[in-house]
């Protein structure tokens, strides 16, 4: 008998609280079992992560466009301390634009998921993302780096 998983803590950076719900949600359909922390500004990030190492969060989805403090900024601290550098950051962005998608890239994010049209996506997308060995994740690639949201039709999934 496999032991039971840990319970997945998930901070989620998110200034719009429509999208924080949506995300939310989604999370809930799936069979995880997980604890989401929603922060709607990045300019205390540090303070939201906690000191102890045995309670940081497994996983940090983080929005672009926030207030005060940008997503770009709050990555770069993110990575800048010993404690948070190793907790995969996955971008979680209405645009997808080049240039944002390559800063992210090159400020050490994990993944770029553009926030899906429908709710469906969202859930296969956090799904696929939260399986993730992150751990031993050797594939962080600019090929692979941006998230391909499935195309559902039918009840069958086809990866674009």
């Amino acid at each position: 008998m496999n032991p039971p998983r840990p319970i997945l803590r998930i901070l989620l950076i998110e200034d719009d609280l429509d999208d924080a719900m949506f995300f939310k949600d989604a999370l809930a359909e799936i069979e995880l079992q997980t604890k989401l922390q929603i922060i709607t500004r990045c300019d205390s990030i540090l303070e939201h992560v906690g000191h102890d190492p045995e309670n940081l969060h497994h996983i940090i989805f983080l929005d672009l466009n926030m207030p005060l403090v940008s997503g770009h900024v709050c990555l770069r601290e993110i990575r800048k301390d010993h404690r948070l550098d190793a907790i995969p950051v996955i971008i979680y962005s209405t645009s997808a634009i080049k240039s944002e998608v390559d800063d992210t890239f090159h400020g050490g994010a994990s993944m770029y998921l553009q926030k899906p049209s429908s709710f469906q996506l969202l859930v296969i997308a956090l799904n696929k993302i939260l399986r993730i060995d992150w751990k031993n994740f050797t594939g962080r690639d600019r090929d692979n780096f941006v998230y391909k949201h499935a195309l559902v039709s039918s009840g069958k999934s086809i990866f674009s």
